[in-house]
């Protein structure tokens, strides 16, 4: 593993350095001899825009959010919300914590750290398995005790769900991974038991929703599309890869191979006359912002569909910048 390879993989060093020092680093990502310097030194490419890192993260809302709030009485799930959200895109997070309650479920926020995907990508089959006998040893005591696994990147899910169980010995992988869900996968699971909460109050309109190929490979059906559809949403589907994967596109030799790669999902996506661009993983979204995408429906960023879900209950939403950087 090359030193730049390590670094980029550390998400939650990276996360807890760069959210503690939000404002300054988003600055500085946003200025040329910045990112130039960057790509001289570390080997990330200048014009790869990236999420915004924020000041307040995921952890420390939820801890605000949860002071004198009542519990909800119907289902349990323990939400496994993942650097990404954590540390960047945490509107996602709130938005799924809203709907859930909105939904009557019990949420709980266990120990968060890595689920370990950034080293699955270079193949750092020790920090692999740290990252899965950490998160298991987080999740399990809650699945024991009848909570569902919750998540909203795919990423991550598809770790949790797959990866663990060829990772560790042990009953323990298998259990968390045969209680875990996507977070739309989980809300549809909802609708099929007749607890799905369908007051929308508005109509989201006409959806271009890009399904991240980590999704895709968890077989599950386009479940996000059934729930945006379940809002009053028409939804169009684009089956193709965004080429952001992970820290790949960020690296020098590989980002315009990747912004290549995104002309696929972009093409299909101007062929839609949508309102929004949906996505469920958030450097998904960011690819196709910066790929073209969000262009063609009027400067919209993408979003998340727990997002869309969100705004169609009408609850209230956490309007924030969604990236940064150069094109």
């Amino acid at each position: 593993t090359s030193w730049r390879d390590w670094l980029l993989t550390r998400t939650v060093l990276l996360g807890r350095l760069n959210s503690t020092f939000a404002p300054l680093v988003n600055w500085g990502l946003a200025q040329g001899w910045v990112r130039g310097l960057m790509q001289s030194v570390l080997g990330v490419h200048r014009e790869r825009q990236v999420l915004h890192y924020q000041r307040e993260t995921f952890v420390r809302w939820w801890g605000q959010w949860t002071k004198g709030r009542k519990p909800a009485t119907g289902k349990k799930v323990a939400l496994f919300a993942g650097c990404l959200v954590n540390y960047q895109a945490t509107d996602v997070g709130k938005a799924a914590v809203q709907v859930l309650e909105k939904n009557n479920v019990h949420v709980v926020l266990p120990d968060q750290s890595c689920c370990g995907m950034p080293s699955f990508d270079i193949g750092d089959t020790a920090a692999m398995v740290a990252a899965a006998e950490r998160t298991v040893a987080s999740l399990k005591p809650w699945v024991d005790q009848g909570y569902d696994v919750v998540i909203p990147t795919p990423s991550c899910s598809l770790m949790i769900k797959r990866e663990y169980a060829n990772l560790l010995e042990g009953e323990g992988a298998q259990r968390v991974a045969s209680q875990t869900y996507d977070i739309c996968e989980y809300l549809m699971k909802l609708k099929r038991e007749g607890n799905l909460a369908t007051d929308f109050s508005r109509n989201p309109g006409r959806v271009a929703y890009q399904v991240p190929c980590h999704l895709r490979d968890q077989n599950i059906g386009f479940k996000s599309k059934e729930l945006m559809e379940c809002a009053g949403a028409k939804v169009d589907v684009i089956e193709k890869c965004s080429g952001h994967d992970g820290s790949w596109s960020a690296k020098t030799e590989f980002f315009p191979l990747s912004m290549k790669i995104a002309q696929k999902a972009v093409r299909q996506v101007e062929q839609v006359p949508a309102d929004l661009v949906a996505s469920d993983c958030p450097l998904a979204g960011l690819q196709l912002d910066q790929a073209g995408a969000a262009t063609h429906v009027g400067g919209a960023l993408a979003r998340h569909p727990i997002q869309i879900v969100r705004d169609a209950y009408g609850l209230p939403s956490d309007p924030q910048a969604s990236s940064v950087g150069q094109r």
